[in-house]
């Protein structure tokens, strides 16, 4: 007999809520390009999954280094070079993907972080 406490995970329950900060290139006083990220009231709803070695390798040949995958709904919310933070994990987009241009779905292409804040 099978329990009724018995707990199924669906990845319709991993969903992870993603703060967007976007990224701000400019000239600063000395002629340097300054980089900065701005806070954004975007928050986007994803799942988290580690990439997988097709897709590592894919984006390792472009020399940008991808360690995970967030798949959410919809349209996308942020793009290539945005930082999406999730408490103290933060991700560097990488690469942004919106299979068929349907909004139905996005898939970000991230790297973690764990040297900045």
């Amino acid at each position: 007999m099978i329990s009724a406490r018995r707990m199924y995970l669906r990845p319709g329950h991993l969903y992870k809520k993603f703060e967007v900060k976007n990224f701000s290139a400019k000239i600063g006083a000395g002629g340097r390009p300054q980089h900065t990220y701005k806070d954004t009231d975007v928050v986007l709803s994803g799942v988290l999954a580690e990439a997988d070695n097709r897709q590592m390798e894919r984006f390792q040949q472009l020399q940008h280094p991808v360690t995970h995958t967030i798949v959410q709904k919809g349209r996308p919310l942020a793009k290539e070079m945005d930082k999406l933070v999730f408490g103290e994990r933060v991700f560097f987009v990488q690469g942004v993907d919106e299979p068929g241009a349907l909004g139905i779905c996005t898939i970000y292409y991230v790297e973690e972080r764990k040297d900045v804040k």
